[in-house]
């Protein structure tokens, strides 16, 4: 029972749910950088397709135009939103370039995938996101303890661990 009160249990215990939380984090990240992508595309398909599409129709175009701009704002924001919020809980290795390198890697290739399952395959649209967005979520997550300054986190702990006994 003394080793379940003890300092280093604890110590490891928080150190354990640190990095769940990283982990989590990183996977939040990653479908934030997926959205910061996906604005500007939005926001440049919305300024020229309408008026490709619809060129007898004003109307319907400049509704389209600026629906589509509204949308690229919105998803824009809501991605910045959702990275400022996942940063919170993220460790100091996921704020070095090889984190930012990965997570925009798996946001474009999952923007990619999720632009080939809204115009190709018969996926329903709502399907499509939540296959394309969990599946950056559940990369991130797996990924974020294999990224090269997530290796410092077990040194810290030994060391934490040595300088308490």
């Amino acid at each position: 029972m003394r080793e379940l009160m003890s300092g280093d249990l604890r110590f490891d215990t928080v150190m354990k749910s640190i990095d769940v939380y990283g982990r989590l984090a990183f996977g939040g990240q990653c479908v934030a950088a997926m959205m910061l992508i996906a604005g500007p595309l939005l926001f440049l398909t919305a300024a020229v397709l309408p008026f490709v599409l619809w060129q007898d129709s004003r109307n319907e175009a400049l509704l389209f135009w600026l629906g589509g701009w509204a949308l690229a704002l919105i998803v824009t924001l809501a991605g910045a939103g959702l990275g400022v919020f996942a940063w919170r809980w993220s460790g100091d290795w996921i704020t070095e370039w090889p984190g930012y390198a990965v997570a925009f890697g798996f946001a474009a290739a999952g923007n990619i995938a999720l632009a080939f399952m809204l115009t190709s395959a018969p996926i329903p649209v709502p399907a499509s996101f939540a296959i394309a967005i969990g599946v950056v979520f559940v990369l991130g997550c797996l990924v974020a303890g294999h990224l090269g300054g997530a290796r410092v986190l077990p040194e810290q702990r030994q060391r934490a661990l040595a300088r308490r006994r």
